[in-house]
């Protein structure tokens, strides 16, 4: 893990709407989507950042999947 770093692995849904300047309304409806890279931990939604990295490039060149 990233224990020397300190880095997060994960952001929350309001975290990443900031990052991606989205609203958090539409972060949400992201979050409930199949191809979405978002875990459910009991009640509370996580968004791996490499997982979020990896979809937003496939979002932007075409290609579909996660």
């Amino acid at each position: 893990m990233n224990a020397q770093t300190n880095e997060r692995l994960t952001l929350t849904p309001e975290e990443a709407a900031k990052q991606l300047g989205v609203s958090k309304p539409t972060m949400y409806a992201l979050c409930n989507r199949k191809d979405f890279p978002s875990v459910r931990v009991g009640r509370k939604i996580i968004i791996p950042l490499v997982a979020l990295e990896k979809w937003l490039e496939a979002q932007a060149t075409g290609r579909s999947g996660a």
